[in-house]
């Protein structure tokens, strides 16, 4: 008998070759979120379809509500005013629309969805996402002062222009002349 447990003990230990901790057990367990009811009506433009994460972010200063976070790269680049539609693999939500950017980070930018009967926000890759003028020249010229975390899309955190924190990976096309007129505004942002 004591023989036998050894055997199942040893198959058992080389089964689980990663430790688990509690959390990432009780995470594993935890039924995915609910996504938001978006109820705005049908148009003829294209819908984006976004998967997510099946748990949202509450809090944590980027916006009011829940915030979902983009898993996988959308069709096309997500901007202010496109209708989009987010799901998981077991759920799908109704049709939504980015109404404002409500958060800039290093790597990420934060979207105000309408359509949702409670505050609903979309965190997507800066790569994914295409910013207006001002929204690029914001990050592109005050990137160092911008929230570093969350750390980068897994997708993007081994490429080495993602690996050097003292580089800006990014790139954005603003022409010189507007750029007085861009730093103007930010200005104006900044003492109103």
């Amino acid at each position: 008998m004591p023989a036998e447990r050894k055997k199942r003990a040893k198959r058992a230990a080389t089964a689980s070759s990663t430790p688990e901790t509690s959390r990432s057990i009780a995470a594993k367990r935890r039924p995915p979120y609910p996504l938001p009811s978006l109820d705005l009506p049908p148009t003829d433009e294209p819908t984006i379809i976004i998967k997510v994460l099946p748990h949202p972010i509450i809090g944590r200063g980027i916006g009011r509500g829940l915030t979902w976070t983009a898993d996988e790269r959308p069709a096309e680049q997500l901007k202010k005013g496109k209708s989009i539609k987010l799901c998981t693999t077991t759920q799908t939500s109704g049709l939504g629309r980015l109404s404002a950017i409500s958060d800039l980070r290093r790597h990420w930018v934060t979207f105000a969805v309408a359509g949702a009967a409670q505050p609903c926000n979309l965190r997507v890759p800066i790569p994914w996402a295409a910013l207006g003028d001002l929204e690029g020249f914001t990050h592109q010229y005050h990137y160092f002062s911008l929230p570093s975390l969350p750390p980068p899309h897994h997708t993007f955190t081994n490429r080495p222009a993602f690996q050097n924190d003292s580089e800006n990976p990014y790139e954005f096309d603003i022409e010189e002349d507007e750029i007085p007129s861009l730093a103007n505004r930010i200005a104006n942002i900044i003492n109103a």
